[in-house]
């Protein structure tokens, strides 16, 4: 019995394919095209190229051009406004923050939400100036006295009189400060100049603060409408989750700064009552500063430690003895007895992770970064959670049958 290719017969054919000759193998599943043939079936000329933008409509062209035009120009439009941006994201921030005490005292208190939210606004900026006024009015007078003349303040500094020369006298300075006298004039003629500038930064600088407490109440008052709004772009089978995932967000930046809050006020208090104690002179000054610097997450309670133990210093080198040791107890004291103890209904974050948004927010904002990094992340860890939880799950077993 004498098979098909014994006799010739070349097989069976395919589209496109040439006649196999007497006695040549072929593979079955091989399908060849000739040269003017496309894979997608279009004929073309011998020996022509076909260029490939040819084959692209020109409103794909136009479209992709459009979208790059237009992604250029939101990111210029970002560059310029980037700090309005940042005043929206300050007061955003502050208007999650203080939503919490808004619903208490709307819900207990029993208020309308415009007069909570002037009551709560009105003793936050009430508390702000208060400490800044405690902060600024011990030392206005030596500082104005200081900046008045510059020149003959370094004068007197060299000669240890007035008060930079008192505490030149005392860290022993008299040396470095005479070698660099005409340094120190310079600098110091070049900052007396520089004093209209610092007004008009101040008055600016007094602009922003009322301008992000008009958009601070505005995002309060309309918070609901804001909510109803964004709610409408979330399908609706995931709208539940995602209203408790952003409550339990806010909840998460509100607590955290309500509690460092508390935390930084603890240390400013026994600053405050062990300097007095030592008999430093301007420990207000001083515990305000370790108050305000103990806000900032990791590095701030060191900072603000350093400058009280200069101060002790100042005093004797037993003060200074005397502040180091109890700023390394209440450290402790802080950071596993007070803060676990204020903190307990927040967000717990990674030490790393806190270190990375600080620097991240450093790097990017400055100091208002690196006060806002740590609850942000904080929210965007609750996110991740949720969204963690409710990740579409794959069917436990999934049966392929291939024949």
């Amino acid at each position: 019995m004498s098979n098909g290719s014994a006799h010739g017969d070349p097989g069976p054919s395919y589209l496109g394919s040439p006649p196999v000759g007497h006695g040549q193998a072929t593979r079955p599943d091989t399908l060849v095209l000739p040269p003017n043939v496309r894979a997608g079936g279009a004929a073309v000329p011998d020996g022509g190229l076909v260029s490939p933008w040819r084959e692209v409509p020109w409103r794909t062209i136009v479209a992709a051009i459009g979208v790059l035009l237009a992604t250029a120009l939101a990111l210029l439009v970002v560059y310029l406004s980037s700090r309005v941006l940042l005043w929206v994201a300050i007061a955003g921030f502050f208007a999650v923050v203080l939503s919490g005490p808004v619903g208490f005292l709307e819900q207990r208190c029993h208020l309308r939400r415009s007069l909570a939210i002037g009551v709560v606004v009105g003793l936050t900026l009430a508390t702000v100036a208060g400490v800044m006024a405690l902060f600024v009015m011990p030392v206005r007078t030596q500082l104005l006295q200081v900046l008045s003349d510059m020149p003959g303040t370094v004068g007197q500094a060299v000669n240890g009189e007035g008060p930079l020369g008192r505490v030149v006298y005392r860290l022993h300075l008299e040396g470095p400060v005479r070698d660099n006298q005409t340094w120190l004039l310079d600098r110091a003629a070049r900052l007396e100049a520089s004093l209209p500038g610092m007004a008009a930064r101040t008055a600016q600088g007094a602009v922003t603060v009322l301008t992000i407490t008009v958009m601070t109440c505005l995002l309060l008052g309309q918070s609901a409408a804001i909510g109803r709004s964004a709610s409408l772009l979330v399908p609706v089978r995931h709208r539940g989750w995602v209203t408790v995932t952003t409550r339990d967000a806010g909840r998460a930046v509100s607590g955290y700064m309500i509690g460092n809050l508390l935390i930084s006020l603890c240390a400013g208090v026994a600053t405050f009552a062990f300097l007095l104690v030592l008999g430093v002179p301007a420990a207000i000054v001083l515990a305000l500063f370790v108050a305000v610097a103990d806000l900032v997450p990791l590095v701030g309670a060191t900072v603000g430690a350093a400058a009280a133990v200069l101060g002790a210093l100042l005093v004797s080198p037993e003060a200074g003895i005397a502040a180091i040791v109890f700023f390394v107890i209440y450290q402790q004291f802080e950071n596993f007895v007070l803060a676990p103890m204020v903190m307990a209904r927040t967000v717990r974050i990674n030490p790393l992770v806190t270190l990375l948004s600080v620097l991240l927010g450093v790097e990017l904002f400055g100091f208002d970064g690196a006060l806002l990094a740590v609850p942000l992340a904080g929210a965007l860890n609750v996110i991740v959670k949720e969204l963690w939880c409710h990740r579409p799950t794959a069917p436990d077993e999934l049966v392929v049958v291939r024949e």
